[in-house]
């Protein structure tokens, strides 16, 4: 039998997860922030991230983004989430479509 997904506060962690994210760019700005635990291939519990950001990604914020996970630990850390962020960052227009696509 699987246990199940470890609980934690999804909406706690977004805010603390943008707020984060927010210190580490200059060109974007992140405006939301969706988590969902979930697991990964092996059974091990994961965090998927989603960092919604305005902006043009480009130069050295395009390199920090291959960064943020790393960035995201220890805060993590302090407050006892041991679970992996898997991080992906989409546009707000991109997002926004992808909603209108969800919800029909």
């Amino acid at each position: 039998m699987v246990a199940p997904v470890k609980k934690i506060d999804t909406q706690q962690l977004s805010r603390t997860i943008l707020r984060e994210l927010g210190k580490l760019f200059d060109d974007i700005k992140i405006v939301d922030v969706v988590v969902s635990p979930d697991r990964d291939r092996d059974g091990d519990d994961i965090l998927r991230v989603e960092a919604v950001f305005t902006g043009v990604l480009r130069g050295d914020d395009a390199k920090k983004v291959a960064g943020a996970s790393r960035q995201l630990r220890p805060m993590l850390d302090k407050i006892d989430e041991d679970i992996y962020p898997l991080l992906s960052f989409v546009s707000k227009v991109d997002y926004e479509r992808g909603q209108k696509r969800e919800a029909r």
